[in-house]
This record gives structure tokens, sequence and C-alpha cells, in this order.
């Protein structure tokens, strides 16, 4: 290389002209003064029978020492036979690849590619152990430096939380995550696979369905104002309907006909992706004309709205209310007392498992019935409300429909 020609000082005094002008360091490095004062350096080189420009950066957030040390990188560059704009090129894309491919980048990616074939119930599910075990600790760090040694810190620190069942959770998710980022290139081991014997299996706690002689009960402490409004709602909703508690929970109010007594719920939110109607009984409508004096902003406003970040009541609102008033009992569970009240009252299991939208096991019998037997469970779900009312006021049973058979009840 030539003998270095310019100095720091030189750099500094170095004044704008009429013209562009260029103070050389040899070797093809030189400082480039515009007529404004601005100065850049560059680096010239010949490959591929022509003539190139690099443009390294502005003085003096770049200094001498520095643009130096560049110059001398690129020149190894040209040397090996690689034009040094193209490998700068490379560089930079690999900088903003790995920038993107932190965790959460990923697997929010995983979440929004999946997010078509999944119920909203799952997508939230999901979402949200990423948000509260796994972001805390991995979502900044770049996926690939990930092992299981780190991953397993996240899932032990909820562990130490007492979500022994979240961090079991959150590890199969961490798998998928890595086996989409193996399968996009992004990643060539999964750290998931092989920890799942180092975490703690929760121990399995369940709890009963609410028993019929305790919807009173239940339905007295509700209107007690035990819980809030919205919440209540809800609770008398999944009482009257059987819906599951995804598939209410984030209702809009363009959902609903009160006039008609319908309540269309959309695939998106069905566990079986399948449009669902859910006649209304008279206590149904009752409780959403009074809550949308509170939520109803307009057909695209949510039913159970609440201030989390989904806009309506989280996944174990309902779970939470039910044992502060006292029931230790899950929400879902009312539509195994349901189910087991319509049976016994004598309706049809074909009605009965239609409002539970449940897949008919008989897969010929499913094949030609197309009815979703609206007109039958419409007098089925109004019975199934006047009999909760009775039971809150200690009075007797609704008289059955005049198409149901009445069985022999137990004492």
């Amino acid at each position: 290389m030539a003998e270095k020609r310019l100095t720091t000082r030189r750099c500094d005094t170095a004044k704008g002209k009429k013209k562009p002008y260029r103070l050389t360091d040899g070797g093809g490095l030189g400082l480039r003064v515009m007529p404004s004062g601005a100065r850049y350096w560059q680096y010239r080189y010949r490959h591929g029978g022509r003539e190139t420009i690099l443009q390294i950066g502005s003085y003096p957030a770049i200094g001498l020492e520095a643009a130096r040390a560049e110059h001398g990188r690129f020149r190894d560059i040209l040397r090996k036979g690689r034009d040094p704009v193209t490998a700068r090129r490379v560089e930079r894309a690999q900088v903003r690849k790995a920038v993107g491919e932190t965790f959460d980048a990923v697997a929010d990616e995983w979440l929004t590619y999946h997010r078509p074939a999944w119920s909203a119930v799952h997508h939230e599910r999901n979402g949200g152990l990423l948000r509260r075990v796994l972001y805390p600790v991995l979502g900044p760090l770049p996926l690939r430096e990930i092992d299981a040694t780190a991953l397993l810190s996240a899932l032990k620190a909820a562990e130490h939380d007492g979500i022994l069942e979240s961090a079991r959770r959150a590890r199969a998710i961490a798998k998928q995550v890595f086996e989409f980022a193996i399968a996009t290139g992004r990643a060539s081991v999964n750290p998931a696979r092989d920890i799942g014997k180092a975490l703690r299996k929760p121990e399995v706690t369940h709890f009963a369905a609410l028993p019929a002689d305790q919807v009173g009960e239940l339905l007295r402490a509700v209107d007690a104002g035990g819980v809030t409004p919205v919440t209540a709602a809800a609770l008398k909703l999944m009482l009257y309907t059987g819906l599951r508690d995804g598939s209410l929970r984030g209702a809009m109010w363009k959902e609903i006909d009160l006039q008609s007594g319908k309540w269309i719920v959309p695939a998106d939110r069905m566990k079986r992706r399948e449009e669902h109607t859910v006649p209304l009984p008279k206590q149904a409508i009752e409780v959403l004309r009074d809550l949308a004096r509170l939520t109803d902003r307009g057909p695209d406003s949510f039913i159970f709205a609440s201030s989390g970040k989904q806009g309506f009541l989280a996944e174990n609102t309902l779970r939470i209310a039910l044992h502060r008033l006292g029931f230790e009992v899950t929400a879902h569970g009312f539509r195994s007392l349901l189910t087991d009240e319509l049976y016994k009252a004598g309706f049809r299991s074909e009605w009965i498992e239609r409002q539970l939208h449940h897949r008919d096991k008989n897969q010929v019998r499913a094949a030609y019935l197309r009815t979703d037997f609206f007109e039958q469970r419409m007098p089925m779900m109004q019975w199934w409300a006047d009999y909760c009312d009775a039971l809150k006021a200690s009075k007797r049973a609704p008289a059955l429909p005049s198409n149901v058979i009445p069985l022999a009840r137990a004492a």
C-alpha cells in the first residue's frame, strides 16, 4: 500500500469548494469533500474489469483510523476475488435477517401462519401463553442462540410462580415454534424436544360440574352483585345456552337477533369450525337487553367487553368468578349440567347434542341429517331457562313442551 498521506488535522480542516473534490489516502481510500462541507469516505477499486466506488461512511462519524481499518477489510475481500460492494450487501442482509429472527418475531409469524386454521379460542390461548411465559425471558433473544438451558429457565420461572400446567403447555408451544423455524430455515435444532421430563407434572384437580340443586343458589349469588355486570351476564348466558366458554366470550353484537331470538356464532369461534345457531330463551334476551346499555357500541363491538388486550373477557375470568362466589366448579361444567337435566327430562338426544354442537357419532346418520333442529331446540331451551328460574325461586319444575314425553325424575 502507498504511504498514508492524510492526517486527522487535514481531514478536520478540509473545506467545501465550488465543486466536490477528493483527498486521497492511498490504496483507493479517499475522503470526498462536498461543496456543503460534508465529507465522506470512499474506496475506489477495480473488480471484473470495471471501476467501482464503495461508500464507507461519513467523517467524522467514522474517523481516519476506523476508515483505514474498514478499507483494509474490504481490500482483503477483493484479494480473495470477491466484490466488496456485494460482500457488504450480504453482510447487511444477514444483520437484518438476524434482527428479524428473534424468538418473539418468529413466534408471531408462527401464530399468523396458523391463524386461518385455528379457532379464535385456540389462537388466543397460544398467544397468551407466549406473552405470559415465553416472551418475558426469550422474546428478544436471537432464535439460534436459544438452547435447552435458556428455554428451561423461562419454563422454570412459570413453575416457580405456581402455574405448572401453563409451563407444560408453553413448552409444547415452544417446540412447535422451533419446528416452524427449522422448516423455514431459521433454526437447525429444537431445544424444546428433550426437556419435558425436567418439568414437574401438575396435580390434576377436577372441579365437579354444578349440581342442579345449586343452580338457584348460584343465580341468587350472581344477582347479589358478587361479580361485575359483564361477568354476571356471561355466566347467565353460558347457563342458558350451553355454549363453550371460548365461543361465548368473544361474541359481538352483530351476531345477536333479539327479534327472532337467535344467536349465530361464526365458525371461527366454534370448536368444529362450523357456524352454530343458538336459540335465545326470553331470560337470555332480557340479559342481553340489559347488557346492551353497557357494551353495545355498534355491530362490531364485543358483547362481553373488557379493558384487556383482547377487548373481551379473559379465558379464566368465569372460572375465577365462580370460585369467588363460592362455587368450586368450572363454567364449562354448565354444559354437563344442561346435558344431564335435558336427558333426564326426556328431550331427544338429537336436539340436545345439536344444542351442544357435538358431532354425531353415527357417521351415516350425520351424512344425511341436514337439519339443525332449531325449531325443536327453541322450546327445549326455553324450558331449560324456566327450569333454572324455578330452581332460583324454589318452585316446581315447569311443564315440558308438548312434543316431549316426560321421564321419571330422580329424587
